[in-house]
């Protein structure tokens, strides 16, 4: 059976106690590593800075970006604390395999649902898709 790594279970930590409850079930089904939990502002906007550059005071979009929340003017739900979102992808890791990260989300849907908690998972979102998100509705 899989088990978190000890730093998945210090993300998972950081989490809204629903979230801690979903994933605690996952691991015994499907293999898998948080990568983020509660996140600071200063953390997001490193986030947040990735495919873009200042340009007359204005973040212009350049290349891919990995969210739309700066931290501070825009929150995310990982900006809370504790979180309100985890990034939680399928072990090991592969950016590419999206069947994959489409697996593991029915399985933490599916828990979810056992648990009676309703989550959004960020590959369900029609604009910016992000597969490793899964948030508290």
């Amino acid at each position: 059976m899989p088990k978190f790594s000890k730093r998945s279970q210090e993300n998972l930590a950081t989490a809204d106690t629903k979230l801690q409850q979903i994933f605690n079930e996952v691991i015994k089904e499907f293999d898998c590593t948080v990568i983020y939990g509660q996140r600071t502002p200063s953390e997001q906007f490193e986030l947040f800075k990735k495919g873009r550059e200042l340009k007359d005071g204005k973040w212009i979009k350049v290349g891919p970006t990995v969210t739309d929340k700066d931290g501070t003017i825009k929150k995310s739900k990982h900006n809370y604390c504790p979180s309100k979102a985890v990034d939680v992808c399928p072990y090991p890791i592969d950016w590419n395999n999206i069947t994959r990260f489409k697996q593991l989300a029915e399985v933490v849907k599916r828990k979810a649902k056992e648990l009676g908690i309703e989550i959004t998972w960020g590959g369900d979102w029609q604009t910016l898709k992000d597969y490793p998100h899964f948030e508290i509705k």
